[in-house]
């Protein structure tokens, strides 16, 4: 009796299997390394059978690129979930993307350092490879460095207020000149990116501490060179 074909539903879930066993491969051995006779049989089938999810290599990377935006965008959505104070928010959702990175770690490989030519087709004009989940994830970020320059007493404009990157010329006037707030953001995001090459290389091991939290404070302290912490304590009475 001929073998009944999968449903659309299954298609997407023996698809979802491919790109992860994939991930893992690229984590444990480098996206260059990653070949698709090697990872049909990882995934127990034929490399014709494979060529049947994906027919070419390209393609199973620009679609488990896709996939690694959805996963991102799933662990930020999930780490600000429960804040709200743009503050914790932007803590939540930094420290999510640093979770994420670690748990698929071949996924954060791809979608930041992809290969050449996949870089190039996902930055085409023509293309909507990823959906728009890179940009709302984004914007998601810009929205929460608005609403914390916002609540620390900055008035941003409609223009510098909405989700892309905000103008910086009108908040000069509040203390946070031109040349210096958008530098901070910058370098809040570098010091994640490198925290996360630390935790995924295990760096952070040789320390001798707990990871998680030395995670969390330092990047409680990063938050801290965009826009140092209040200190709400009360002062003693003389």
């Amino acid at each position: 009796m001929p073998r009944q074909a999968f449903s659309a539903e299954e298609i997407v879930v023996q698809k979802q299997r491919i790109m992860d066993e994939a991930a893992k491969v690229m984590a444990s051995e480098g996206i260059s390394q990653l070949s698709m006779r090697a990872l049909a049989a990882s995934v127990d089938m034929t490399a014709a059978n494979l060529y049947n999810y994906f027919p070419s290599k390209r393609q199973l990377f620009i679609e488990t690129t896709q996939r690694g935006y959805e996963l991102l965008d799933s662990y930020t959505k999930e780490g600000i979930a429960s804040f709200e104070e743009p503050r914790d928010k932007l803590a939540g959702l930094l420290k999510s993307a640093v979770r994420f990175a670690h748990d698929w770690t071949g996924y954060w490989e791809l979608m930041v350092h992809p290969p050449l030519q996949l870089r190039e087709d996902l930055e085409s004009d023509d293309s909507d490879l990823t959906g728009d989940l890179r940009q709302r994830t984004s914007n998601r970020m810009i929205d929460l460095f608005a609403a914390l320059l916002s609540q620390s007493g900055v008035t941003l404009t409609a223009p510098e207020a909405d989700s892309s990157m905000p103008g910086i010329a009108g908040i000069a006037e509040d203390g946070f000149g031109p040349d210096t707030i958008w530098v901070r953001v910058i370098t809040l995001l570098t010091n994640t990116h490198g925290l996360i090459d630390l935790y995924n290389h295990k760096m952070l091991d040789g320390f001798n501490v707990d990871v998680p939290p030395l995670i969390d404070a330092l990047i409680d302290s990063s938050i801290d060179i965009l826009l140092p912490a209040v200190d709400h304590s009360v002062p003693e009475a003389n």
